[in-house]
């Protein structure tokens, strides 16, 4: 496992790794407003088909200052991959690449956070 991971220039240091996860932090905009990613690991069981499964949490915190208040709020994104013990690499890697297909689509996020109810 990489320590270190750089995304959309934020190089996020290992601070700490278990068997079921490991968080990596950015103190780059400052000690108290970290950029935080969090990744979690379980094991499970598909509901409807009974399928073995690992499920993979991946999350993004960003801790903000509100200039007004002086209050510390946290904005967050996350993704949950599950992954059936009969799933190929390929079927792994067709779903992803759809997921960021979607996220990345500006007009995807932009019509969810502004129009799902």
């Amino acid at each position: 496992m990489n320590a270190d991971l750089t995304f959309n220039t934020i190089v996020f240091k290992k601070s700490f790794d278990s068997e079921d996860g490991s968080e990596r932090r950015s103190t780059t905009r400052g000690i108290n407003t970290p950029d935080v990613m969090s990744i979690k690991r379980q094991d499970a069981v598909q509901a409807k088909s009974k399928e073995p499964m690992k499920r993979y949490l991946v999350r993004v915190d960003r801790s903000d200052l509100n200039a007004v208040t002086g209050v510390t709020y946290v904005t967050s994104a996350y993704a949950v991959v599950e992954v059936p013990q009969s799933a190929t690499s390929a079927q792994v890697t067709d779903v992803v690449t759809t997921f960021k297909a979607a996220v990345a689509d500006a007009n995807l996020i932009a019509n969810i956070l502004n129009s799902e109810s």
